[in-house]
């Protein structure tokens, strides 16, 4: 337990003091931030409770589909480590983000998956903080749907790992409230990768949900639900709780959220 305190500390710290100084220079957004304990309180106690579900659900049930697993891992016949390294890793990212895209449309289209997804959608600011809003048990869902493709698939846990890692840094990255300098070059990179502006117009309060992509927007764009235009105003169409609890109850109670 000791050890999940201090990963889940020092990610948060790292995250901050990495992306907060970036905002405050290449930001659009200046003064009090709106909701911060209650961010904070999903980077701390709920990245916790992520790793306690993962450790124990997830865990055990991706034990239970090693035996399913391909016989002999991907690319084993590749011999330079290097390159087999760089090709499953790179094929990993890509079965990840194909399996959390189809997650990601079942979230907005399921009431009982939205009604979850929903606690990460009633920011009403993109940030770096933002990124961590996210409820634990939704996590923890998608986790397991994104890791039982690679576990089948037999990709190394050498691979998983960076793969996992790589997810993490790129979610804080495309909610920063950063504003890349328009250039050929940044064009050209968010054909390729999500851009904070690709990932905020998934936020947007009012109309239909486009952009569910995380790391690659091509996806959206070969199933059709890609969308180039800025973001509007972020957040909910209905009020929100704004403390930490409030948004953890908030799917298990009566009230409808859009």
């Amino acid at each position: 337990m000791n050890d999940a305190i201090v990963q889940v500390l020092v990610f948060t710290a790292l995250a901050g003091l990495a992306f907060a100084p970036l905002e405050q220079l290449f930001g659009r957004h200046r003064g009090p931030r709106p909701d911060r304990l209650a961010d904070l309180g999903f980077a701390t106690f709920g990245g916790l409770l992520v790793h306690l579900g993962v450790a124990t659900l997830v865990g055990g049930a991706l034990a239970g589909l090693e035996p399913l697993a391909l016989a002999e891992p991907l690319f084993v016949a590749v011999g330079d480590r290097t390159v087999r390294t760089a090709l499953e890793v790179g094929v990993g990212l890509v079965i990840f983000e194909l399996v959390g895209y189809a997650y990601h449309r079942l979230a907005h289209a399921v009431p009982w998956l939205w009604r979850l997804h929903a606690v990460h959608h009633s920011s009403e600011r993109m940030d770096w903080l933002a990124s961590f809003r996210q409820h634990p048990l939704e996590i923890v869902l998608m986790t397991l749907a994104q890791n039982a493709a690679l576990v089948l698939l037999g990709v190394p846990l050498g691979a998983h790992a960076l793969v996992l890692l790589a997810l993490r840094l790129n979610t804080v990255f495309v909610h920063a409230d950063l504003e890349l300098p328009r250039s050929r070059a940044t064009k050209w990179l968010s054909e390729l990768l999500a851009t904070p502006a690709f990932h905020h117009r998934h936020h947007q309060c009012d109309g239909a949900p486009r952009n569910f992509s995380t790391v690659f927007p091509w996806i959206d764009r070969l199933f059709g639900t890609h969308d180039p235009a800025p973001a509007g105003p972020v957040g909910l169409s209905t009020p929100t709780p704004r403390s930490f609890l409030g948004l953890l109850v908030l799917p298990f109670v009566g009230r409808r959220v859009e």
